[in-house]
């Protein structure tokens, strides 16, 4: 279940799910501030150079407050130094169980005014919770960046206050944590952008729900952390009796001279990441400069949308790639609705999404009027997403989902927090992720393996989730000055490890 993310609703119903099956909230409280005890000594101290033994407590007047009351009591039973603070006041509304735990400590606050906070190895944030839904006034966003000035190290609790659990939007500001303890499973603000920048390392620890418990509360929702347990199970591996055209044979259209860079990324990345035979289409112009260019891919001479679809059905071609260095003109556009009224299998990525600017809706009656699913990725960044989807105002997650289910296609978002979004309603949102990935020519690589992916037989919203975890191991290994060259050679070095593995999982 590590791919399971959860919102605030989803958190509340699993409380009293376990309340329920008789764990009072003074217990899950206990257990929400051992654990977290246990993981600052065991996992977060360890790794703070010249640690001087004394941890500051923040804590507010809720739930999440409690559990930074537990901590405390924990750490001192171990021999740390601590102190305790409530930044924003409440000590007299705190409700009964917290009241307890507080008198149980015996010990006096510190005003948050009379704090010098750089003399502590570690501050706790259990400020606020998962419950976050409104904008702080001034006086806790003022509390907040005082905190976020200091050296220390910052340990938030379930969740960095001041994050909107569910959307990861900051209301406006929140603490900048470099680790935050979460219960039971990740949230989903902390893997959206900004609050994934926030969060820093998620540690995700048990206070005695059970795995019945979680099923329970988090039945009908569809949203998952990208891991190769979401789609190992439609993952290709091919066979003795294979050969090159029966593990899919890959078309790409090439731009005009100027730009056939991007096609040729996607080409060669499709055929890393294992179709059997990939096709770069070429118009008369630009065919030398890329067949100088490549070796193991195909090329073959197009000069107009006949020959492309000609060509496209004499070879049995799997799988379109249209976008990438294309062009946005009248004839990208009538190639892209060509591709879906024939029901070919496409990835369609950048001019081939922006073609349709002046009329989204053409591309969008075109995708939900064919007859097969489960057989097109769009990828486009926010931007060209904006150009076809104009849902304003509309979060992250969900304008996604809106526009899979608008297009009966899958949609993979990029971004450092890339979504993959399926008609049926399945969400994936990127784990791990790279800035090193934003440069030029990364995303026609993605494209590529994408289109490598669903010529091995994987259906779109695997295939997308798939190659998004790809592109973001890509990312992880290349790291700083990583462009999109290079990505080509990782590729080569690092796909038959990263594909090994995969492999060894699924079986």
């Amino acid at each position: 279940m590590e791919n399971i993310l959860i919102n605030s609703e989803i958190s509340y119903k699993l409380d009293k799910i376990c309340m329920q099956r008789g764990l009072s909230l003074s217990k899950l409280m206990e257990n929400a501030g051992r654990v977290s005890a246990e993981k600052i000594d065991q996992n977060i101290i360890p790794n703070i150079k010249k640690f001087n033994n004394k941890v500051l407590i923040l804590c507010g007047p809720g739930n999440n407050g409690g559990d930074g009351l537990v901590i405390a009591k924990y750490l001192e039973e171990k021999g740390y130094l601590t102190d305790i603070s409530y930044p924003l006041g409440g000590l007299k509304k705190l409700n009964k169980v917290i009241k307890k735990k507080f008198d149980s400590l015996n010990k006096k606050t510190i005003k948050f005014n009379n704090l010098n906070l750089n003399k502590y190895s570690i501050i706790v944030d259990s400020i606020f919770g998962v419950g976050l839904n409104r904008k702080l006034n001034k006086k806790t966003t003022d509390i907040i960046k005082k905190i976020n000035s200091q050296s220390s190290c910052v340990v938030s609790i379930d969740i960095a206050s001041g994050i909107n659990a569910n959307k990861g939007n900051l209301m406006p500001v929140s603490i900048d944590a470099e680790h935050t303890i979460t219960f039971v499973a990740p949230k989903v603000g902390q893997y959206l952008l900004p609050g994934k920048e926030r969060s820093g390392k998620i540690h995700v620890v048990s206070i005695g729900e059970t795995k019945k418990d979680i099923l329970k509360a988090n039945k009908g929702n569809n949203v998952r952390l990208n891991l190769p347990d979401s789609w190992i199970k439609g993952f290709k591996w091919p066979s003795m009796e294979d050969h090159k055209y029966t593990r899919g044979h890959v078309l790409v259209k090439s731009g005009p001279i100027s730009s056939t860079g991007a096609s040729r990324l996607s080409a060669i990345s499709a055929l890393r990441a294992g179709a059997g035979a990939v096709t770069l289409a070429s118009d008369k112009k630009s065919l030398a400069l890329n067949a100088s260019q490549l070796t193991s891919v195909m090329v073959k001479e197009v000069n107009n949308i006949d020959e492309f679809y000609d060509f496209a059905l004499d070879k049995k071609i799997n799988v379109l790639v249209i976008g990438p260095g294309l062009g946005v003109k009248k004839t990208t556009r009538e190639m892209v609705l060509r591709a879906i009224r024939n029901e070919i299998s496409l990835v369609l990525d950048a001019d081939g999404i922006s073609s349709f600017k002046n009329d989204p809706s053409e591309l969008i009656e075109a995708l939900r009027n064919r007859k097969k699913r489960n057989n097109i990725i769009l990828t486009p960044h926010e931007g060209e997403f904006k150009r076809i989807f104009s849902y304003k105002g509309v979060e992250k997650i969900k304008k996604t989902g809106k526009a899979a289910f608008d297009s009966s296609a899958t949609i993979l978002l990029k971004g450092n927090d890339s979504i993959v979004a399926s008609h049926l309603g399945k969400i994936l949102i990127s784990e791990k992720s790279s800035p090193f990935l934003a440069t030029a020519g990364s995303g026609d690589v993605l494209t590529g393996i994408c289109a490598g992916l669903m010529a091995q037989g994987m259906k779109s919203f695997e295939a997308a989730g798939a190659a998004s975890w790809i592109h973001n191991e890509i990312g992880i290994i290349g790291g700083p000055g990583l462009i999109a060259d290079d990505m080509e050679k990782i590729l080569s070095k690092s796909m038959p490890k990263i594909l090994r593995g995969l492999y060894e999982v699924r079986d």
